[in-house]
């Protein structure tokens, strides 16, 4: 599998970039996972999201970090291989890669992080494209999700 960077090491430490994965679970019926992110949360507080956080060092890359932040944040395993690069978004210092996956296991369930005790999400649900479009509190880009299904469908089975 190609990695979204070649040299781990060098760009985890540049110490410029705040690296950012997150993962967009679609379900069978082509519904996208979303996470409401609590009042305290320090950014966006009370908006949807998909599942993702910052890349840790100890990630051996932003598709093992994408991993660990799905099963802190939802409570679902899936493996690096699963998941399919779909774009980045640049913003400021800080960089967002986006992945999708159709293949996890387990049960969504909101838990504390396990680092600082604080739950970060107080709800989900799984949702359609248009249900998403229609939030009124969301940091999802659209565009995103929208070539995340595009993918997807292109990668079926016919």
């Amino acid at each position: 599998m190609k990695k979204a960077h070649k040299n781990w090491n060098e760009f985890i430490n540049e110490g410029r970039n705040i690296i950012v994965a997150s993962v967009i679970c679609i379900d069978e019926d082509e519904r996208i996972l979303i996470l409401l992110r609590g009042e305290t949360a320090p950014r966006h507080p009370l908006h949807w999201d998909i599942p993702g956080g910052h890349v840790d060092q100890s990630d051996n890359s932003i598709e093992d970090g994408g991993v660990r932040e799905l099963q802190e944040e939802a409570g679902l395993n899936t493996s690096a291989s699963d998941l399919t690069y779909i774009d980045k978004e640049m913003r400021g210092r800080m960089v967002r890669y986006f992945f999708a996956t159709q293949k996890w296991t387990g049960d969504v369930s909101l838990v504390p992080n396990p680092e600082t005790d604080i739950l970060e999400h107080i709800e989900y649900k799984w949702a359609t494209f248009d249900e998403i479009e229609e939030l009124s509190q969301s940091s999802i880009p659209n565009y995103i999700l929208r070539k995340a299904l595009n993918k997807v469908r292109q990668n079926e089975p016919s």
